[in-house]
């Protein structure tokens, strides 16, 4: 189910995953008359019925390594606008 996963988030040109959620319904259909994903029914229904912030969780990896394997600094920039006066 990840592959299918990560599939549909390339295919949407690697949106976050609120959108991609909207997005699934559309793609999945697509995806399968061209014949790149062929998922069962129970793979089909998990991935219509995944949340946002799960599918966040399960790209995590996917999304650092497609980023050349960096990640954002999280209250780096801030930091500094504490130091500048």
């Amino acid at each position: 189910m990840r592959d299918a996963l990560i599939a549909l988030w390339e295919a949407s040109d690697r949106v976050c995953g609120k959108r991609l959620v909207s997005m699934i319904p559309v793609l999945l259909p697509a995806l399968e008359r061209h014949g790149r994903l062929k998922p069962t029914s129970a793979e089909r229904a998990l991935l219509t019925t995944l949340s946002a912030a799960t599918i966040d969780r399960m790209l995590i990896d996917v999304k650092i390594a497609a980023a050349g394997g960096r990640r954002r600094r999280v209250g780096f920039y801030s930091a500094i606008r504490r130091e500048v006066p």
